[in-house]
């Protein structure tokens, strides 16, 4: 028995030994192991992190972080630490900038500039008013934030730099205070007779002086209230119930916040500034009356047809789309389609887009055309409209061998240009757009949309350029001809001449152009002589622009020298 009793009470004494020495060793607040596996969420920045599958943190296991939530109950949510490091261009720039002068621009400390790169998700204990964060393993750095969330958006936040950058031990990024919801509760008067649903944009209102303390929540909103952070970045609409309040919190706790009421037509109102007070989350009354004075609008069912030509042809295979960034939908075989929605009051444009192409010989009609749907007031229901792409009627150019070849001659890519000019009832002639010049083997054929009276203006540089005959397309779809003929070999050349103290500068550049805007400038350099010859000038007026190396040394008209003396002098 007293064996027995001696070696009891050598046991306890041990034990009493190695309970002291723990305590009393250097580091020993520090947990044996991670209290569990941290779970890390990677992200490229500093901005929201995005929960990727659960891997092991590689992290120094002899650092540890903690952190206290400040509370008015038990925290209830989930928390993320991040360790933030410099990267080596920032850490150059901020160098960089040093160097250059003494009052630095941007931030204050060089360990503003770190960015979290992985964020951990941190286990979290309650208690009576809010609870702990941690002990969570992470690496050493110069750097820590924390970031914590409550299912009714309060949200906490923390940025900690240490003295010194850790290596192992704990670091306490300290007692963090709850911020409550900042946020509107939306009720709708006047929507509970409208049928479909109403929808709010959203925009923030920043007062400068906060912004950076507004900003600084942003990650944790983006966590706390996704759909609410990436309506303000996506300007996306949010949907709202017509009975009761629609809650948007947590929000930024910015000075204001705009509200763009949308009904289900599709029809905005105008901008409403509500303003916001931090930790509140205050009552919007949105009146649909008053908003919407002239009516929420409406929509119709939409049957459409689209025809070739003013017979019954249909286009063939053809899809159409609805508006700029729609989706191509097809059409079917006898031209029809239906689109429900379609909002009364605005118009609504089409494009409609034939998939038949002719590979040899001339298209019956443009490829692609635009429809716009322009509903009325008596606009109810389904509305029946049919539209029609145009057949093309030619106007086809004539050239005998002799002019093609003194047209190639006198043209340098991308020369010859072909412009199609209609004559207007007072007798004047204007450019007008065409789809089609096909080159054919003794001409050119022009496509047409509506009869007149055309002529093509023929260009061989944007300075010479001459009329072909005139011809009258009729109300039929049978071609029309013009004709080219040979140029009057009496039409006067002109040159420019570069000089540079009375000596010819070889090499120069000469940008020339036309009087016509819609004929691009040809260039040409300067010969040992320092003359660059333009060939036939026809054109009332000659822009020109001479470089003489990197910049431009001369600029001018030198339509008046041209038709003069045939020489324009440019002297630098």
């Amino acid at each position: 028995m007293r064996v027995k009793r001696g070696l009891g009470g050598m046991l306890v004494a041990v034990l009493v030994g190695v309970g002291v020495w723990m305590l009393l060793r250097p580091g020993s607040a520090s947990p044996v192991a991670p209290p569990s596996p941290p779970v890390s969420a990677r992200v490229e920045d500093a901005g929201a992190p995005e929960v990727a599958p659960q891997v092991e943190a590689a992290v120094d296991a002899g650092l540890w972080l903690t952190a206290t939530l400040e509370g008015s109950r038990p925290f209830e949510g989930k928390a993320r630490v991040g360790a933030a490091f410099i990267s080596d261009s920032d850490r150059g720039w901020w160098e960089e900038e040093g160097r250059r002068r003494s009052s630095r621009a941007g931030p204050k400390r060089l360990e503003e500039m770190a960015n979290v790169r992985e964020w951990v998700e941190a286990p979290v204990t309650a208690s009576a008013q809010g609870g702990g964060v941690g002990p969570v393993a992470v690496p050493s750095a110069p750097r820590y934030q924390v970031m914590a969330y409550a299912p009714d958006g309060t949200v906490w936040w923390g940025d900690h730099v240490p003295a010194t950058q850790p290596v192992t031990g704990r670091v306490d990024v300290g007692r963090l205070r709850e911020h409550p919801p900042t946020g509107v509760r939306v009720r709708l008067e006047g929507a509970r007779d409208v049928s479909g649903t109403f929808t709010v944009r959203m925009q923030r209102g920043v007062d400068p002086d906060d912004a950076e303390e507004a900003s600084m929540l942003l990650p944790v909103l983006a966590l706390a209230a996704p759909e609410w952070m990436h309506a303000f970045e996506n300007d996306t609409p949010v949907p709202l119930v017509k009975d009761g309040e629609t809650r948007l919190a947590p929000l930024p706790p910015d000075r204001s916040l705009r509200l763009w009421l949308r009904t289900p037509s599709g029809m905005q109102s105008e901008p409403v500034e509500v303003p916001l007070r931090e930790g509140i989350v205050a009552p919007v009354t949105l009146d649909v009356a008053k908003l919407f004075p002239e009516g929420v609008g409406d929509t119709v069912t939409l049957r459409g047809r689209v025809l070739l030509g003013d017979g019954a042809r249909p286009l063939g295979p053809a899809v159409y789309r609805q508006g700029d960034g729609g989706e191509e939908h097809p059409l079917a075989p006898d031209g029809h389609f239906t689109i429900p929605d379609v909002q009364t009051w605005t118009e609504t444009r089409f494009t409609v887009r034939r998939e038949v192409t002719e590979d040899e010989g001339r298209p019956v009609g443009p490829s692609w055309w635009d429809f716009v749907f322009t509903p009325t007031a008596e606009s109810r229901g389904t509305v029946d409209v049919v539209w029609r792409m145009p057949v093309y009627r030619w106007l086809v150019l004539r050239m005998d061998g002799f002019t093609r070849a003194q047209l190639r001659e006198r043209s340098s890519p991308p020369y010859p240009v072909y412009l199609l000019e209609r004559r207007d009832a007072r007798g004047a002639w204007s450019v007008v757009p065409t789809r089609e010049f096909r080159p054919e083997e003794d001409g050119l054929a022009v496509s047409l949309l509506e009869p007149g009276t055309y002529r093509l203006q023929v260009a061989s540089s944007p300075y010479a350029s001459r009329p072909s005959s005139t011809a009258r397309a009729g109300e039929d779809f049978s071609d029309v001809e013009t004709r080219l003929s040979p140029e009057d070999a009496a039409v006067s050349t002109c040159e420019v001449r570069v000089t540079r103290e009375g000596r010819p500068v070889a090499g120069a550049l000469v940008i020339a152009g036309g009087a016509n805007p819609s004929l691009p400038p040809v260039r040409g350099e300067t010969d040992t002589a320092g003359r660059w010859r333009m060939g036939p000038m026809t054109s009332s007026a000659l822009p020109l622009q001479v470089h003489g190396g990197d910049a431009m040394d001369w600029e001018g008209d030198g339509a008046e020298a041209c038709h003069r003396s045939g020489v324009v002098e440019v002297r630098l």
